[in-house]
């Protein structure tokens, strides 16, 4: 019987990861009847073999097994969606992507035991002090590059090309003067589209000077030189993995608490906001490690009390390591000036308080030159020591940017700091009055950290971008992150009921899962959003259910609104600790039933919540449709499941959808539908009601378009469109008789084609044809369009054929595409050549050699790595 025990428990694991991995949508929202694919059930097999293999080493290692009851109950909310009953619309967000996260999380605790067994081996790294932060800082190593090799398609992207093309004036003209550098496209190595200097204000000597500072590009001089771009992005990986080392022995230095110390390192380092940059060429992570190395210095000393078995003060070589640290700060950005600064004077006065004359000069001397030579610097370049200088007049600071800014830096679902890493919440513990009782000195030093925070997070949010621009979520308080190490680590160890633990460990974990999947869901794109308040993550994580209005959103909503819909989410966690408190008190308190009360009451009931403010329905399938379709297409072995049963006589149409959205609070009046992401292959656009002279017209973006893929008149015939792309944002828009007359739009799928290529982004018309181009390697013109050069393009022609003329340029190239058919054509520079095109399956596939900068060699010129020009006959 007790052999039965695990192989009932994997069973029960095994199933809910068959339904978690499954695609649910619903027919249509006019008939939301649960439809879904599931793997073969040979699928579920290899799911079940790997749990009978952790059960084994569950059943041998653990000291108190899980019954498979505890497992069932555990993947309940990945089951109930499949279930033929009635369910709550906000239980059905437990499918998609954050149904497979929810069965991750079960299976990592019911096999802690077999994981920890895995483990065993590093047990003298894990537990020890002197070995565990060289550990943490080789995994740190292992998963940026890990991280850089997978998102590499995203970078770099937004400043980054900024600081590379400082990085090689340094290296070529060692000058930091870029007006040379972006003449020749020096940034083309690594950057093809065309990069205009990013400056507001000339030198005095009437050259241009970068905006952005010359810190980071200096560190990144050794590295770029020996790898160029992946030798930079190598440098700020030693970077990170220093600042790991630093996360992990501070924390141990403030509380001698090898635990405290992993959830500190990894609630800090893994942190969405400083992961993702910690491999990205921006200096907002090095300046974090700078950060932490100075704090660190502060804390040893402030922990010094001349008791006996109190750590050694600080050496004076340590003082001016910190000083040094802080000294740079300023030279990687101007705002780190306040963080060096802050910590500058706590270190001076706790040097002048213990009377250290020797070290307090150590730590005075390297600060002071830094100093000089920062104020320097813009002196001899602007003529001025005023910091801002580079920016001209253009500083964008104003008190009346608090109102927005720090809400969103904090609680936004897009950019905000807790929103996407709630774990650095744990920091707020180590104010706690036993902290101060037991560590006098770590308190001190936490409570200044938590207070240069809230200074420099004010400072950061009275900034018109608060944002950050194009980057990861929070990049402008990443600095922060790191220093938090020991607080976290304080707060941590502060925490006594289980209760606290259970929150301070779902946190964490809801932490580190927003990292990952931020890092794999499509190669990291969706870490990188538009101000639209909609944040990509969040669509992704749950495609079926709106999530994304249940979630505070700066710039969708007012400030009173985004901190109103902060406090619901805030209200329902506090309920839910309580409970637990209670719980606990009648030794009922277990971790299944937290998780549970987690899946299916927190998120539902506080998501429900939001949405009825904002009076947003909670279905929103278009989504999860469109993957049904894409699914349907690539795996026709899966299963179809008719969740809700079909009527008699409609079991034939019974699996088809009817993709329909309701429109965005933020769409135009007469933008009817949308949908993300649409596979490739053939649709009908349908819709009801409709008056005199109203017509439909589909295409790509929110863009004023000058032809439709698809239009038609309402009422009218059905009108068929097709893609061999699969396309993103697609829209279908109303003329103005059709907005106000027509009462529903809708697509319906006649046939999908399975393809693993770029989405198209753009409808272009080309001669007769729409063309539907990708994001890159095209370049779309009023009367045609460019070829990238030196690339491989795959665009959608939805024609049987498509006569063209392609032209070189000031250089030859040669031109060759695929299709139906092929053909190739050499081009010498500036002829033209006739070719008729033949797509297969609604696509061509162009090839080019070759090509020129319509701009070389002067700045502000069209800098376009181009091949060909397109165009009708």
């Amino acid at each position: 019987m007790r052999a039965l025990v695990p192989l009932l428990t994997a069973g029960a694991l095994a199933l809910g990861g068959w339904l978690a991995t499954g695609t649910l949508t619903v027919r249509a929202l006019d008939d939301p009847a649960r439809i879904g694919l599931l793997a073969p059930a040979r699928a579920f097999l290899s799911y079940l073999f790997p749990l009978l293999v952790l059960s084994g080493l569950g059943l041998a290692y653990a000291s108190h097994w899980r019954t498979p009851l505890v497992a069932l109950a555990l993947v309940s909310p990945v089951m109930l969606p499949w279930l033929p009953l009635p369910v709550p619309a906000a239980w059905l967000a437990w499918t998609g992507p954050l149904a497979v996260g929810w069965w991750l999380a079960c299976i990592a605790y019911v096999y802690a035991d077999a994981f920890r067994a895995l483990a065993r081996p590093l047990d003298g790294w894990i537990r020890s002090p002197a070995r565990a932060p060289w550990l943490a800082a080789a995994v740190t190593g292992i998963a940026l590059v890990a991280t850089a090799w997978h998102t590499a398609p995203q970078h770099p992207k937004g400043d980054e090309p900024d600081y590379l093309v400082i990085t090689q004036s340094l290296i070529l003209e060692r000058d930091l003067r870029i007006e040379d550098n972006h003449a020749r496209a020096d940034y083309a190595a690594y950057h093809r589209e065309p990069l205009p200097p990013s400056y507001l204000q000339r030198g005095t000597d009437g050259q241009i000077y970068s905006v952005h500072a010359p810190g980071l590009p200096v560190l990144l001089v050794p590295g770029f030189v020996v790898a160029g771009h992946r030798g930079a992005v190598a440098t700020l990986v030693l970077f990170a993995m220093l600042g790991a080392w630093l996360a992990w022995r501070v924390s141990w230095q403030a509380t001698r608490d090898e635990q405290a110390s992993w959830i500190a390192t990894l609630a800090t380092v893994g942190a969405a906001p400083f992961f993702l940059h910690g491999a990205a060429i921006f200096p907002d992570a090095p300046a974090s490690v700078l950060a932490l190395l100075a704090c660190g210095v502060l804390l040893r000393g402030a922990m010094h009390t001349g008791i006996a078995g109190c750590p050694a003060p600080p050496s004076s070589a340590a003082w001016a390591l910190a000083s040094v640290a802080l000294g740079v700060l300023p030279w990687l950005h101007t705002r780190y000036a306040l963080l060096s600064v802050g910590l500058g004077a706590a270190s001076v006065a706790l040097l002048a308080f213990r009377r250290d004359w020797r070290a307090l000069a150590a730590f005075v001397m390297p600060a002071a030159l830094a100093a000089l030579g920062w104020f320097g610097f813009f002196v001899a370049i602007y003529g001025t020591p005023n910091p801002s200088a580079p920016y001209g007049a253009y500083t964008q600071m104003a008190l009346a940017h608090l109102r927005p800014g720090l809400p969103g830096l904090l609680v936004d679902q897009q950019f905000g700091l807790v929103s996407t890493a709630p774990v650095l919440l744990l920091a707020l513990g180590a104010l706690r009055p036993s902290v101060r009782s037991q560590r006098p000195g770590a308190w001190w030093v936490a409570g200044l950290i938590l207070l240069l925070a809230l200074g420099y997070t004010c400072t950061v949010a009275a900034y018109r971008m608060w944002w950050g621009g194009l980057s990861a979520p929070a990049r402008f308080l990443v600095p922060l992150v790191l220093p938090l190490a020991p607080a976290i680590a304080l707060g941590w160890q502060a925490l006594r009921s289980r209760a606290s633990r259970h929150m301070g460990t779902a946190a964490l974990a809801v932490s580190l899962a927003c990292t990952a999947a931020l890092v794999v869901a499509e190669h990291g794109a969706l870490a990188y959003n538009v101000r639209d308040g909609r944040a990509l993550i969040v669509a992704w994580a749950s495609p079926l259910i709106d999530l994304v209005s249940a979630l505070p959103a700066a710039h969708r909503d007012a400030p009173l609104v985004v901190v109103h819909d902060a406090f619901a989410w805030a209200v329902m966690l506090a309920a839910a600790w309580l409970a637990w408190r209670v719980a606990e008190r009648y030794g009922r308190l277990s971790a299944p039933l937290s998780m549970l009360t987690i899946a299916l009451v927190v998120v539902p009931v506080a998501s429900a919540t939001v949405r009825a403010g904002h009076r947003a329905a909670a279905l929103q399938p278009v989504a999860s449709q469109a993957r049904y379709l894409a699914r349907r297409a690539s795996a026709p072995g899966d299963v179809l499941i008719a969740v809700t049963p079909p009527p008699v006589g409609r079991t034939r149409t019974w699996f088809d959808v009817e993709l329909d959205s309701r429109r965005r609070s933020h769409a135009s009046d007469f933008t009817l539908l949308r949908v993300d992401d649409l596979p490739a292959g053939r649709y009908r656009l349908r819709a009801l009601g409709g008056s005199p002279g109203a017509r439909l017209g589909v295409s790509l973006g929110d863009g004023r378009a000058s032809r439709f893929l698809a239009d038609r008149a309402v009422p009218g015939a059905d009108v068929s469109f097709e893609s061999g792309v699969p396309m993103k944002g697609v829209v279908v828009k109303a003329s103005r008789e059709a907005a106000g007359s027509v009462t529903r739009t809708w697509l319906v799928a006649d046939e999908v084609w399975p393809t693993s290529i770029a989405p198209a982004t753009r409808a272009h018309p080309i001669g007769t044809v729409v063309w539907l181009l990708p994001q890159e390697g095209v370049y779309p013109e009023p009367d045609g369009a460019w070829l990238a050069g030196d690339a491989e393009v795959v665009v959608g022609i939805p024609a049987s054929s498509a006569t063209v003329t392609l032209a070189a340029g000031a250089a030859p190239v040669l031109v060759s595409w695929t299709g139906r058919g092929g053909g190739d054509v050499s081009l010498a520079a500036g002829e033209r050549r006739t070719v008729t095109l033949r797509p297969e399956q609604g696509r061509v596939r162009f090839v080019t050699r070759g090509g020129f900068r319509p701009g070389q060699g002067s700045v502000g010129g069209d800098q376009r790595w181009l091949a060909a020009w397109v165009t009708g006959t």
